[in-house]
């Protein structure tokens, strides 16, 4: 099994063992419930953050003709990509954030939040970025000084997104 492999199925059981915790949580403490407005806003971020998610996950697998599960050969520095150096992982911190919201519950909401955001600021400033520079070298390092890790421009995000992906 490869890494990338390992390291989805470490976060699938992160996923779940942090959803079910919370859940069993809330239940037996019998926490009151998010407003309902609240709960429908965590709905909807789901709902449209579906899409720049999938988009993210399409432009790997086409242009960086990947290896295997989440590796990827080549560089990728267009559309989402040049907003934003790692769009997939800030979009699953804020799915999941959407998911605590609808979930609707404090316990809940506050362990999935936690761990995804740990999870994910761990694994990009201590992993991924590491990884990234092993492996594409100066063309990263160019990369990253012209493009933001975390936050990126919010003009440049909604304009890439206001477009179709070429060839989907």
């Amino acid at each position: 099994m490869s890494v990338c492999q390992i390291r989805l199925i470490l976060w699938l059981i992160l996923v779940g063992t942090t959803v079910a915790g919370g859940i069993i949580t809330d239940l037996t403490l019998q926490t009151s419930p998010f407003p309902v407005w609240l709960r429908i806003t965590g709905l909807a971020g789901m709902f449209l953050l579906h899409f720049p998610l999938k988009r993210a996950g399409r432009l790997l697998n086409r242009i960086g003709k990947p290896e295997e599960w989440g590796c990827t050969s080549k560089l990728v520095t267009t559309d989402i990509y040049r907003c934003l150096r790692h769009p997939h992982h800030i979009f699953i911190g804020l799915f999941m954030t959407s998911l605590g919201l609808a979930i609707g519950h404090v316990w809940s909401f506050i362990l999935i939040v936690v761990s995804q955001w740990i999870w994910i600021f761990g694994f990009l400033f201590l992993v991924e970025e590491v990884e990234l520079l092993e492996k594409f070298g100066k063309d990263y390092e160019d990369y990253r000084l012209r493009v933001p890790m975390l936050i990126g421009n919010p003009v440049c995000i909604l304009e890439v997104l206001s477009n179709p992906l070429n060839g989907s």
